[in-house]
């Protein structure tokens, strides 16, 4: 009996950062026992030629590149039908709830914050590959359909984003009626 080699999976790094990319990389090949075939695009216009030319199963998009931003690739991506098909996961160090709605609606299937760790970068891109044969079956673009997806950030994270900027809030409030009081205000 003989034994086929796995398929190698495509992916196309979209990262302006080498330090980021490289790391994306190592962490990307650890995350599976596939062999890895990795496309690099260093600005939004070189990504958009990239996943036109490769045709990946999988981008991994940062936000924040030189000349077209992550969210213009990602409205591109998924404005052609032809390219819309492919998954796209923001990775991005920005943890802002405008971006993470932004990516969502735009048709982005996933939303990872680069970890400080990266053991942790591993667990994240492991959850990304084993959701990779339901995000290649869904098709969704920017043509003012639902957002969904999964995000690998888990319920205890989205959770923390809920409520953090409530007690940012109420700390902010507490400080204020102690300084009234020490003023003889209250």
């Amino acid at each position: 009996m003989s034994s086929k080699e796995p398929t190698p999976l495509r992916v196309v790094i979209a990262e302006d950062n080498d330090d980021h990319a490289l790391l994306i990389q190592l962490s990307l090949e650890r995350a599976t026992p596939r062999p890895v075939t990795i496309a690099r695009a260093r600005n939004g216009d070189e990504a958009v030629e990239v996943v036109d030319r490769e045709r990946p199963d999988l981008v991994l998009l940062d936000l924040r590149m030189p000349g077209r931003d992550g969210h213009e690739v990602l409205e591109y991506l998924k404005d052609h039908p032809e390219l819309r098909t492919i998954p796209v996961a923001v990775l991005t160090s920005s943890d802002r709830d405008d971006d993470l709605a932004k990516s969502y609606g735009l048709g982005g299937n996933h939303f990872l914050t680069k970890p400080d760790n990266p053991a942790k970068l591993e667990v994240q891109l492991k959850r990304l590959l084993n959701n990779l044969q339901d995000l290649q079956s869904v098709s969704r673009g920017s043509g003012g359909m639902d957002a969904t997806g999964h995000t690998a950030a888990g319920p205890a994270a989205l959770a923390r984003r809920q409520w953090v900027p409530w007690a940012m809030i109420a700390g902010v409030l507490v400080i204020l009626g102690l300084f009234a009081r020490s003023l003889g205000l209250l």
